[in-house]
C-alpha cells in the first residue's frame, strides 16, 4: 500500500549542504524526483514497472530536454544528494529508503502484538483521558529509535548513534552485584552496618592454649591462655566496648605484650598479721 503523504522537514532541507549547493532549478527538479520516488513501487527508488527509470523518461517527467536533465542528474550525484544502486543503476534517495525499511520493521512488530508490556493494561481508561494521550501503565515502554525523513539524501547520524536502553535483566544483575550502592553508604562513604563483615566464631580454650604454647613457650603460657579465654568469653568476644573481635590471635599477642604492665600495677599482697589470741575467760573473782 502506498503512503498518502511524505514527511518533509524544512530544517533538514535548509541545513543540507548538498541541497543548498544546488541552484533553484536543480532543487526543484530534486523535489519532483522525491515525489516520484515516494509513489514508486519500491519507496525511495525511482522505478517504472519494476525497472529503473531511464534518463529519457526522467527528462520527460520533469518537462526538460535530455541534455538539461542529464546535467541536473550529474550534479545531484556529484553533490551526494542522490545515489545510484550498483545492482541495476536505479536512482534512489538514501533517507527515504532507510525510512521505508524502518517502517516495515515496525509494521511487522505490530502484527506480532507490538510491545508485550502494553497488553496487560486495563481496558477501562479514565473518562477525561483524551484520545491522543498515552495510557499510564506500570512499565515504561522502550521507544524504537526513529529517523527523521528529510527529503535530502544525507542520513541522520543522531538516530544511528542512539544507544539501546538497558534491559530489566541487566538492571537486576547490576543490583545483585557485590558492590554497595550509594544508598548503602554513610555520609563519609563507609559501608552501612548491615554490610559489615560478620565476626568469626570464637575459639575454644584448647585452640588458645595450643597457640600460646607455640608462640610463647614457657610455663606461664597455659595460664595466660586460660585467663585470655575467660576474659573475652565473659564479654562476648568484643573489643573496645561493642566492636566484635575479628582476629583473636592478634588480640592474644597484644594481651601477652601488655602482661608486664598488668603485673606491675597489681597491688602488693599484705603480709600475714599476728594471730589473735583467744579471749580471756570472764572470772568474776578476778575483780573481787
Amino acid at each position: 500500500m502506498k503512503l498518502p503523504a511524505i514527511q518533509f522537514y524544512p530544517g533538514d532541507w535548509h541545513k543540507d549542504q548538498g541541497v543548498q549547493a544546488l541552484d533553484l532549478m536543480q532543487r526543484g527538479a530534486w523535489f519532483e524526483l522525491l515525489l516520484m520516488m515516494h509513489d514508486s513501487d519500491e519507496r525511495g527508488v525511482l522505478l517504472v514497472n519494476g525497472h529503473p527509470m531511464p534518463d529519457a523518461v526522467i527528462a520527460r517527467r520533469l518537462g526538460l530536454d535530455n541534455q538539461t536533465a542529464n546535467q541536473i542528474l550529474t550534479t545531484l550525484l556529484d553533490f551526494g544528494v542522490a545515489s545510484r544502486r550498483t545492482t541495476d543503476g536505479a536512482l534512489f534517495c538514501r533517507r527515504m529508503v532507510k525510512d521505508e525499511y524502518l517502517r516495515q520493521i515496525r509494521q511487522e512488530a505490530g502484527k506480532k502484538g507490538g510491545n508485550p508490556r502494553l497488553l496487560n493494561q486495563t481496558a477501562n481508561q479514565p473518562a477525561n483521558q483524551s484520545a491522543n494521550q498515552t495510557p499510564t501503565t506500570g512499565d515504561k515502554q522502550i521507544p524504537t529509535p526513529s529517523i527523521s525523513s528529510s527529503p535530502s539524501g544525507i542520513e541522520s547520524g543522531a538516530a544511528d548513534a542512539a544507544a539501546p536502553a538497558p534491559t530489566p535483566e541487566k538492571a537486576r544483575d547490576k543490583k545483585s552485584s557485590g558492590s554497595p550502592s550509594p544508598g548503602e553508604r554513610g555520609p563519609g562513604g563507609e559501608v552501612a552496618r548491615s554490610r559489615r563483615k560478620p565476626a568469626p566464631a570464637p575459639p575454644a580454650l584448647a585452640d588458645v592454649q595450643a597457640y600460646a604454647a607455640a608462640q610463647y613457650p614457657g610455663p606461664e603460657a597455659p595460664a595466660e591462655a586460660a585467663a585470655f579465654h575467660d576474659h573475652f568469653q565473659s564479654n562476648g568476644w568484643r573489643v573496645s566496648g561493642k566492636t566484635p573481635m575479628q582476629d583473636w590471635q592478634a588480640s592474644f599477642r597484644g594481651w601477652m605484650r601488655r602482661r608486664a604492665a598488668f603485673q606491675g600495677t597489681q597491688a602488693p599482697t599484705a603480709p600475714p598479721g599476728r594471730a589473735r589470741t583467744a579471749p580471756k575467760p570472764a572470772d568474776p573473782t578476778r575483780w573481787s
